[in-house]
């Protein structure tokens, strides 16, 4: 693991000297495998710790397997709905929809904040034919269909093809606190596009399935530049690796027919796998900032 204190916390990174900063992301892509080079920076002007001030959140390219990571700078978050958090969903909620999404909300456990380290992820769910120029997907299983004309797509696998994926191009799947992290953004998000959902069409950013247009992409991505965060995706528990959860998921399943349906862009909603069709999700794929 890395032992950088500069990737601390958007904080402490901002007030990095930029030679520094520099010079911090030329020892990350040496030490990352080979085929990797810069990509443009997402310009991010929301991030709660540095007080909405624009900054640079650098970006890394691998061009041998298509995907864009960033880097996700350190920082200490409530892992988990709060009982106050809860009080507040429940009080918004019709009874009969919360006894439904109440179990898989996601509550807290520890006593205080959790500290993420900095780490890498996707800035969009993996896009289909990246993952069929991997593994092979079964043909014989339904899977939503976010294919379009307006660009590459994401896919969703089985637990088994994701693990193949993996195995094959030496990423991970991004720890569940970590996923939370990103989604909450620094603010404690309630819902991944913020503290309400929009009464607006979210098929052009919340629920975004297709990426060729990258004004577009920009305007969807959240102050980390995530893009897509209601395609569900498969995390791990940290505390015990073995276990799989999906979040997000909303996409899928937009425009919404029931409550349940929006209730998928909670940041703190943590499914288990039994509980989408074919146990399927999308790929977020992460790597482990280098040790440097």
């Amino acid at each position: 693991m890395h032992t950088i204190p500069e990737l601390a916390s958007p904080k402490s990174w901002q007030s990095t000297l930029p030679s520094r900063r520099a010079e911090i992301c030329q020892a990350i892509l040496e030490g990352l495998p080979r085929g990797f080079e810069f990509a443009k920076p997402f310009l991010s002007t929301e991030l709660a710790e540095v007080g909405g001030t624009a900054w640079e959140v650098p970006c890394f390219y691998d061009a041998q397997h298509e995907t864009t990571l960033t880097l996700v700078l350190g920082g200490d978050f409530t892992y988990g709905a709060t009982a106050q958090r809860l009080d507040k969903l429940r009080g918004s909620i019709p009874a009969e929809d919360w006894s439904l999404i109440a179990p898989v909300v996601h509550a807290a456990q520890e006593a205080g904040p959790v500290h993420v380290p900095a780490f890498l992820m996707g800035c969009f769910p993996t896009f289909e034919w990246v993952i069929e120029e991997h593994v092979e997907l079964c043909d014989g299983l339904e899977r939503p269909d976010f294919s379009s004309e307006d660009g590459p797509f994401p896919a969703y696998v089985t637990q088994e093809e994701a693990q193949r994926f993996l195995a094959a191009t030496g990423y991970r799947l991004p720890w569940d606190h970590e996923w939370e992290y990103v989604a909450k953004a620094g603010a404690e998000r309630l819902y991944v596009c913020g503290d309400a959902v929009p009464q607006r069409d979210l098929s052009g950013d919340m629920c975004l399935t297709q990426f060729g247009d990258g004004q577009l992409n920009r305007a969807a991505a959240n102050p980390w530049g995530m893009v897509a965060l209601a395609v569900a995706t498969f995390t791990r528990l940290q505390a015990s690796p073995h276990e799989w959860r999906i979040r997000g998921g909303a996409a899928a399943f937009y425009p919404f027919q029931h409550r349940m349906q929006q209730a998928m862009l909670l940041t703190e909603l943590q499914l288990p796998l039994a509980n989408m069709p074919g146990q399927m999700a999308g790929l977020r794929l992460c790597l482990d900032v280098p040790a440097i």
